[in-house]
């Protein structure tokens, strides 16, 4: 993986678990990391929900290896908020993980 392709800030989140300094619990997302990735547009549809019209679009974020992402954690990039699907790692040469995501309908 080149370097230059890791194009864009990439903040994970994970929803709770977190705590302050003085050790009571965090309500609301927590930062995991930020690192730097690649964002690949997949594809997007508009639906009917609820009589309101709902865009959402597939996403693929490519970041550099590492073990502690998992799915129900979120990435946001230049302020869009993406939900990550099940990572799926580059176990052969463990240079990167392919974070599957969507957009539009969001989990908070």
């Amino acid at each position: 993986m080149r370097a230059g392709d890791l194009n864009r800030r990439v903040r994970i989140e994970r929803n709770g678990g977190g705590f302050d300094d003085i050790g009571q619990p965090i309500e609301g997302w927590t930062e995991v990391a930020t690192v730097w990735g690649n964002v690949r547009m997949l594809t997007g549809k508009e639906t009917l929900t609820s009589d309101a019209d709902v865009g959402t679009a597939s996403a693929s974020i490519r970041i550099r290896y590492r073990t502690d992402i998992t799915n129900g954690m979120r990435a946001i990039v230049d302020g869009v908020v993406f939900n990550i699907g099940a990572p799926l790692p580059d176990l052969a040469g463990r240079e990167y993980v392919d974070l599957p995501c969507t957009t539009g309908a969001n989990l908070g």
